[in-house]
């Protein structure tokens, strides 16, 4: 999903419109802003939670109408279905959702038999993946963490989800190191030519940017074009997504 000051996900799927395979220099690192107010409900993030950032989150996940998709990331449905068709998830392994806000994803992960964990910053977004995992009758771990200061452990996970979170770019390297060998990343957010709020414009995937970090995996699927987004709901934006496996 996507978030601002150190949370949140969600590109919703449209049909792909077209895969770019674009070469791009290696981007020069960047401070990341901070989001504005304009941009609440879209992820972005500045290293390091605050008070501030849960409340905003917080209201994010209280409204009324719901600026999100409430069904869970087409991409990560379609993916999820592969893994289980060439076995390469397992019933009881584990799974780690971030910044899963009120849990659209990571209950779609315990639906499928999945040990699943899931991070987030907003007490509000947790309360209610609680409650609808409760009310379904699955397992469901929601812990209320900065994703920047959590500990992501060193070869715990099997799958590892991060979904409208782009400001994860900042930590990719820590991530790679707590999936275990063999295990799955899957990612979707927006790319760098989205036009208008959302995450920091740093921290939006240039093209490419995903195939160089994770080079050293396979890559099980990529797709950089325009698709309907989870976040901000409206016309197709740039989106990029990614599959890869760490190797054994």
């Amino acid at each position: 999903m996507w978030n601002p000051p150190i949370t949140r996900r969600g590109l919703h799927l449209g049909l792909l419109t077209g895969l770019v395979m674009r070469v791009a220099p290696t981007p020069r690192a960047e401070p990341t802003p901070r989001a504005s107010p304009a941009q609440e409900g879209q992820a972005g993030a500045a290293p390091g939670a605050s008070a501030s950032d849960a409340a905003r989150w917080d209201r994010v996940f209280g409204r009324a109408e719901p600026v999100y998709r409430l069904d869970a990331n087409e991409f990560l449905g379609r993916t999820l279905a592969r893994m289980k068709r060439e076995r390469l998830v397992a019933p009881g392994n584990a799974a780690l959702d971030l910044a899963m806000g009120d849990g659209r994803n990571a209950l779609l992960l315990a639906e499928n038999g999945l040990d699943v964990t899931g991070l987030d910053i907003s007490r509000v977004a947790l309360e209610k993946a609680r409650a609808i995992a409760a009310e379904k009758k699955l397992s469901l771990h929601a812990l209320e963490q900065d994703l920047f200061t959590y500990d992501y452990g060193e070869a715990k996970w099997d799958l590892i989800t991060v979904i409208y979170f782009n400001p994860a770019v900042q930590i990719f390297d820590r991530l790679k190191s707590a999936v275990k060998p063999g295990g799955l990343i899957v990612i979707e957010g927006q790319g760098s030519e989205h036009l208008g709020d959302g995450p920091p414009p740093a921290t939006r995937f240039r093209p490419n940017q995903l195939v160089r970090v994770f080079g050293d995996w396979r890559i099980l699927d990529y797709e950089d074009g325009l698709f309907e987004c989870d976040w901000a709901l409206g016309p197709p934006t740039h989106v990029v997504r990614l599959m890869a496996r760490k190797p054994r």
